[in-house]
């Protein structure tokens, strides 16, 4: 089936709004998060809300048709895998990140204290991570971002999204993770739809966010949280042994590669992409 190439001025337009929205996204965080006694779930959402219209509402009205998400079901054994391969991902990076902080110590920097902290969060703060925050931002990073670029080809597609989701955290540790979770929840709505990537993202969230309840709950907790990082490991890397052997049995398909060139020579995009990147430098690195 061809598909048409989405022109380079409907491209541009995307990144634009996507470069208001991490502008804005930013401003709103310092801006409110100065105001005495205002509670930080609240800060969340208002800006999450607030930002996050633009980039959905502006590109997807000007951004004219984009194909369509495949609407296979996914089996639960497909559920299980992806969400293991995510939380797999994540553990990588909390192990990665003990090492990355030796290197920047070296030269007298730390981003450890721009991480997210291990406490328990509250109740609103809760709401944006488990819910708001996942809904919102798989309705811009894969329901328009992905959707926009799947012209291009569909590994391009997933990877751009995921970098620009990644980089929009402005925070290393942070940005890493979300990196990977959105290879994991692109592929997810690619092949699944929308709704399942949605899901997964919720899911993920709320593990992150129900951790160090676990923590707190003594040696059952700790137990727990064991057997989930150990059952998750195993199924990743058994499921991902699988699909790999499956694949060799396969004839591999030719890559839509077509328009690539265009995706990436857009000006906007490398502003973009900068600013994110200067961005999250400067919000995560502090002299020790």
């Amino acid at each position: 089936m061809n598909k048409k190439i989405p022109p380079l001025h409907s491209l541009t337009w995307l990144w634009c709004s996507l470069f208001a929205y991490s502008v804005l996204f930013g401003l709103l965080q310092k801006l409110l998060s100065s105001v005495p006694g205002l509670p930080e779930g609240i800060v969340l959402l208002l800006s999450c809300a607030v930002a996050s219209a633009i980039p959905l509402l502006w590109s997807s009205l000007v951004s004219g048709e984009a194909p369509h998400f495949s609407s296979q079901k996914a089996s639960l054994g497909t559920l299980v895998f992806l969400i293991s391969v995510a939380l797999s991902g994540n553990l990588a990076v909390m192990v990665l990140t003990p090492v990355l902080e030796r290197v920047w110590n070296l030269v007298g920097f730390t981003a450890q204290a721009a991480a997210v902290g291990e406490e328990i969060a509250t109740p609103l703060l809760a709401i944006y991570i488990c819910i708001v925050g996942p809904v919102l931002e798989e309705l811009i990073y894969r329901g328009v971002v992905l959707r926009r670029l799947l012209p291009g080809g569909a590994r391009q597609a997933i990877l751009l999204s995921a970098l620009c989701f990644g980089l929009m955290h402005h925070d290393l540790y942070q940005g890493l993770s979300a990196f990977w979770c959105g290879l994991i929840f692109g592929y997810a709505a690619l092949h699944y739809g929308l709704g399942t990537s949605i899901g997964l993202h919720i899911a993920g969230n709320s593990i992150a966010v129900a951790l160090p309840l676990l923590r707190q709950a003594g040696t059952p907790g700790a137990l727990a949280t064991l057997a989930l990082v150990f059952v998750s490991v195993v199924i990743a890397v058994t499921g991902g042994i699988r699909l790999l052997l499956k694949r060799r049995g396969r004839k591999r398909e030719r890559s839509q590669a077509g328009g690539s060139s265009g995706v990436w020579s857009n000006p906007a995009l490398w502003m973009l992409l900068a600013f994110d990147t200067v961005y999250l430098v400067v919000a995560s690195f502090t002299h020790r």
